[in-house]
């Protein structure tokens, strides 16, 4: 322990208790104790300072009083006392030893000095190895940023190549989905959209077979690039049936009808309800497949159905179901539904008992007619055109709207038509009466070369009136013009007049 610079004086003082005290005391535990108490008591208690001579003191103790003397007699014998106080004694032979103020200052300053001395080296030793701590943790540092930068730039590295990858994969997918398409396109626009409806003429059944042909090849590359799309299968399942393989025919027609073609159920439809080779037939298997077709849209479907309704071949005889049909295939377009349904309404043949329709009705069948007629049909026109000179069922007699549907037709280019105004326009049916437009439509007819003069006028009540003498006469200066009469013009339409009327017309 250091002691304060204001105790140093009286260490000796202390010292010399000590040595005092350890021959009384003995060198046991006890006595080395209490000795240590009698130096503390010694340091700690207001102790002026003197001087002392080491040699002086010693002689002293080596030569205690009689009062020691006796006093150590009767102390107790601690073994090792003697030994202690020889070696204070030794220790305080020596030379006097006086300790100035000025050298304890002197002495003080130097162990300040040492100890800030080494306060100022410990210091630096510390900042050193803190110094030393932060360069190894910002090189630590430094390392794990370079390293987090290189995973960074690694992973950067690999999602550029990923995303690159995925691009180049959706190019490809998307050039392999355009080359697909442009081929199913080819194929739908020269083959057309999948129908089971029979062609009108024979005209438009080579049409169809001529463009069945020219889409094969891009069919086929439709289908296999597009094996999901079922128009393409249905065009080559047509060819198939065309050319007689009914088996390719049926595997294709089946593929397709999977891929929701209702065509294509029709088609297996007549293959069940006909029996044709390779399939037997079977007329429920036939129902189920144009069911389908008709809950796909397809109108052939429809109107097959319909007609089993009428005939009760494999469904019940049911004259509702079958107009019902017939009536969504006919607002779809499809001729032969309007066909059958105006014939039923016109006529009501054939119809099943029980049917809740009144039929014949005429009514029922104008608005199909109508629709016809401004398609650019021409006997639908004039059939509006009987309807309302005759009347029927359902239907007033009308001679201006007959008028008005017979110059329709007209207008369309149809020969008896034209020939029908002119005998409208001579007897002022349905309108004014003009004989020079009369006379004029009835040469228009005839030089159609389709119209017989004998029989190219209209009947009034059943029967063919006279000639009006204004026309006729009016027709023989016609005629004359042009060199085809030279009889003379006396409104009487007799062999002569005939004769250049069939001249005009070519016979």
């Amino acid at each position: 322990m250091t002691l304060p610079p204001a105790t140093r004086p009286f260490l000796l003082v202390s010292a010399l208790a000590l040595a005092a005290a350890a021959p009384a005391l003995g060198q046991t535990e006890e006595g080395l104790a209490r000795a240590a108490t009698t130096v503390e008591e010694a340091m700690t208690g207001e102790m002026p300072y003197y001087p002392v001579d080491g040699a002086e003191m010693a002689e002293e103790m080596a030569a205690p009083e009689a009062d020691d003397t006796a006093e150590a007699e009767a102390a107790p014998d601690l073994p090792g006392a003697e030994a202690a106080a020889a070696a204070v004694v030794e220790a305080m032979t020596g030379e006097p030893v006086v300790m100035t103020l000025g050298e304890t200052a002197s002495d003080e300053a130097a162990a300040s000095e040492e100890a800030e001395a080494q306060t100022a080296a410990e210091e630096a030793a510390r900042i050193a190895a803190e110094e030393e701590a932060a360069r190894i943790a910002a090189e630590e540092e430094a390392a794990r940023i370079a390293a987090e930068e290189e995973v960074a730039r690694i992973a950067a590295e690999e999602e550029a190549a990923r995303i690159a990858a995925e691009e180049e994969a959706a190019r490809i997918a998307a050039e392999e989905a355009a080359a697909a398409q442009a081929l199913l396109d080819a194929c739908m626009d020269t083959a057309g959209e999948p129908s089971a409806e029979i062609a009108e003429t024979e005209a438009a059944q080579r049409e169809i077979f001529q463009g069945l042909a020219a889409a094969q090849r891009d069919c086929i590359a439709a289908a296999e690039a597009l094996p999901e799309e079922g128009g393409p299968l249905f065009h080559l399942a047509t060819i198939a049936q065309v050319t007689g393989e009914h088996r390719q025919a049926v595997r294709l027609y089946e593929r397709s009808a999977e891929a929701g073609v209702g065509a294509a159920y029709s088609r297996l439809g007549d293959y069940y309800l006909l029996g044709i080779r390779p399939i037997d037939e079977d007329v429920d298997r036939a129902v189920e497949y144009y069911r389908q077709a008709v809950d796909l849209g397809d109108t052939e479907a429809m109107v097959t159905l319909a007609q089993m309704h009428r005939l009760g071949r494999g469904v019940p005889r049911d004259g509702d179901e079958m107009l019902r049909l017939l009536e969504m295939a006919t607002e779809a377009g499809y001729h032969r539904a309007r066909t059958a349904l105006l014939d039923i309404y016109l006529t009501g043949d054939d119809v099943p008992a029980g049917t809740t329709a009144q039929l014949p009705d005429a009514s029922r069948a104008v608005p199909i007619l109508t629709e016809l007629a401004r398609e650019g049909d021409v006997s639908a026109a004039l059939r509006l055109a009987q309807l309302y000179d005759r009347g029927a069922p359902g239907i007033e007699p009308d001679p201006q709207r007959r008028y008005g549907w017979v110059g329709f037709a007209a207008e369309n280019g149809a020969p008896e038509a034209i020939a029908a105004r002119a005998f409208l326009l001579e007897q002022g049916i349905g309108t004014e009466r003009d004989p020079i437009l009369a006379a004029a439509e009835y040469v228009r007819a005839l030089e159609t070369g389709e119209v017989d003069p004998v029989t190219m006028r209209g009947t009034v009540n059943g029967r063919t009136p006279p000639w009006d003498r204004e026309t006729a006469l009016e027709f023989q200066r016609i005629l004359q013009a042009r060199d085809l009469y030279d009889g003379a013009l006396d409104a009487m339409v007799g062999p002569g007049t005939l004769a250049g009327a069939r001249a005009l017309a070519g016979q």
